[in-house]
């Protein structure tokens, strides 16, 4: 897959003529994943355009806007479906203000011959662009609300179940484990003490599931691991006001600061709470441990 990124408005043209999945593809989850799928059955080449920053960035004024794929982990999903092209349009406030007859221009003047949307994907300022118009311009293609079970398969609502702790429900809709990339920094090293190392992860933009404790698996260097992650406020032993993403890496027991890991959200354990003491604490660990390892026992896991 190649990647191509577009800013200040520079809509130079692909070398060949393709069919363009559009949207912002958050999460790129099953409903998404069906927009993908269906640029590549068409006789072009195959792209997905996206945006980033996310647009909510501008039109809701939310600097360092949460994501569930940031753009990295939206490039590595997409470039494992077989995409010949992934065309990333810088959003900014130019681009917000953009009447539709010069979007339009634009993806024609990017070799967009063919388009597939969502139902409800609009577009340009002020939302005034929508499918229909599209329609009159390309050869078009409309992809229908994609329902699993009796639920819409939506970002919106794949952020709902995060925030809720619902991870197993959330990666059904996402056709993935969730998942948090980051560098390994300097924390605390209260762990450590109690026996415990954890890593502590910066995780940047990505949206955070609801504080707690969660059985994960962890890709250091290329190798899988299972563990527990805690994300919270470290209420027991020096309370951050910053929430903090930690996971104790079973079977690893070696300075990795500095490496990029990524951390697959498995199941919610339970919630985060303030313990009267190290030692209560330390009880919760073991306990929460022995449950991380009897859910790892389906996967086989010896470590």
């Amino acid at each position: 897959m190649k990647s191509i990124y577009i800013k200040d408005k520079k809509f130079t043209g692909l070398p060949e003529p393709v069919c363009a999945a559009i949207g912002n593809f958050d999460g790129v989850h099953l409903g998404h994943q069906k927009l993908i799928e269906e640029c590549k059955k068409h006789g072009y080449k195959s792209a997905v355009l996206t945006f980033y920053p996310h647009p909510s960035v501008f039109l809701k004024k939310i600097p360092n806007y949460p994501l569930v794929t940031p753009l990295e982990k939206k490039t590595d999903v997409i470039s494992k479906m077989g995409i010949d092209y992934l065309i990333v349009v810088e959003f900014n406030e130019e681009i917000a203000a953009m009447p539709k007859e010069e979007f339009i221009e634009a993806l024609h003047q990017m070799n967009i011959k063919a388009c597939v949307c969502g139902y409800d994907f609009t577009f340009a300022r002020k939302a005034e662009g929508n499918i229909s118009d599209l329609a009159k311009e390309f050869e078009f293609y409309e992809i229908k609300k994609y329902v699993l079970g009796d639920v819409r398969v939506s970002t919106t609502y794949i952020r709902e179940l995060l925030a809720t702790g619902n991870i197993e429900e959330a990666n059904k809709l996402l056709g993935r484990q969730f998942s948090i990339r980051g560098n390994v920094i300097y924390g605390l090293q209260n762990g450590r003490v109690l026996g415990f190392p954890t890593a502590n992860i910066d995780y940047k933009n990505f949206f955070l599931p609801k504080n707690g404790v969660y059985f994960v698996n962890v890709i250091v260097d290329g190798e899988p691991y299972l563990g527990m992650a805690n994300i919270g406020h470290n209420p027991t032993i020096e309370y951050q006001d910053k929430i903090r993403l930690e996971v104790n890496i079973f079977g690893l027991d070696e300075d990795i600061y500095g490496e990029n890991i990524e951390v697959y959200f498995i199941k919610r354990i339970r919630d985060e709470k303030r313990f009267e003491s190290k030692e209560d604490l330390l009880k919760q660990l073991k306990i929460d441990k022995a449950i991380s390892l009897e859910y790892a026992g389906d996967l086989n896991y010896t470590k």
